[in-house]
């Protein structure tokens, strides 16, 4: 095959330079390519490329990770099919499973699945909108075989409560990372995090009735933490306590609240402003005749 390059000249391919065929590929790059992928892409569409991506694709070492969490269900028999294809995933880690993102589907039942196969390597663990299908039970259950676990994220699971949050911290004393957003209301998770988290590095509490005490607590009872999250939180002593804390690497994303009174100011400051600027520049119309409002 020939072409002409700016200058005129003709140039012709050599005939060893193909076509790249990704089937060609060495195995390490096929296996960082269809590493890119979902566990969902990858189990509905990848592995029937052929039988070397097949091959590929039933390595354990594949399955290290799993994130159910971009899947889009839309009814029942989507749900079903959805946790059926989370097990047969958990059953190609053949125990090498370290990170698992849940969402929608979660069960108690699937977080004993994940025990019962041996995947007690786990070092994250996400569960995101499971509502009321898990709890403090299967929860408990859990974390009396992840001693590994670092970080966890347990997000709009309405049946959990302190009480799993107490197991999770005897059972995983190496957990670094906590997320308890939106789930059952504040029932003083708090001080059961800062009684049994003691290594924790980042924790994020949406919403909390977090006070004084409650926060004097946990800087005390997880003396490494480097970033707390609260943002949701109606309070200003917070702030205070955290500014007398001699570790300064202590980040914390806490806005102060406005409260109705400064909205209200603001918002009748800006009216007034408005008002004046209109009529002074009424006033300059009116002097100059430049200005016609009518």
């Amino acid at each position: 095959m020939n072409f002409v390059n700016r200058n005129g000249r003709q140039i012709q391919y050599c005939k060893a330079a193909k076509k790249l065929n990704l089937l060609h590929l060495p195995d390490d790059l096929t296996v960082m390519i269809i590493g890119k992928l979902t566990a969902f892409e990858i189990l509905t569409s990848a592995q029937f490329v052929c039988r070397r991506w097949r091959r590929i694709c039933k390595d354990p070492l594949m399955w290290r990770t799993i994130n159910m969490c971009d899947i889009r269900i839309r009814n029942a028999v989507e749900y079903k099919l959805v946790e059926k294809m989370c097990r047969h995933a958990i059953d190609r880690s053949c125990g090498q499973l370290e990170d698992i993102s849940i969402k929608y589907f979660g069960t108690d039942d699937l977080l004993k699945y994940i025990i019962d196969s041996g995947c007690h390597k786990l070092r994250r663990l996400r569960l995101i909108q499971c509502l009321n299908q898990i709890s403090d039970k299967g929860l408990c259950k859990m974390a009396e075989k992840l001693p590994l676990l670092e970080e966890l994220d347990i997000t709009l699971c309405l049946n959990v409560s302190s009480i799993a949050l107490e197991a999770i911290g005897r059972g995983c004393p190496l957990l670094k990372s906590l997320k308890f957003n939106y789930n059952r209301n504040n029932n003083g998770e708090e001080f059961v995090i800062a009684k049994n988290m003691s290594n924790l590095r980042h924790l994020q509490l949406v919403p909390t009735n977090f006070n004084n005490s409650s926060s004097r607590a946990i800087l005390d009872g997880c003396p490494h933490l480097e970033s707390l999250d609260l943002h949701e939180s109606d309070i200003v002593e917070v702030e205070g306590i955290l500014k007398t804390r001699s570790d300064a690497q202590l980040v914390t994303p806490i806005p102060k609240p406005t409260s109705k009174f400064t909205s209200n100011s603001n918002s009748i400051l800006s009216t007034l402003l408005f008002l004046f600027l209109l009529l002074f520049l009424l006033l300059l119309g009116e002097n100059s005749g430049e200005f016609d409002f009518t």
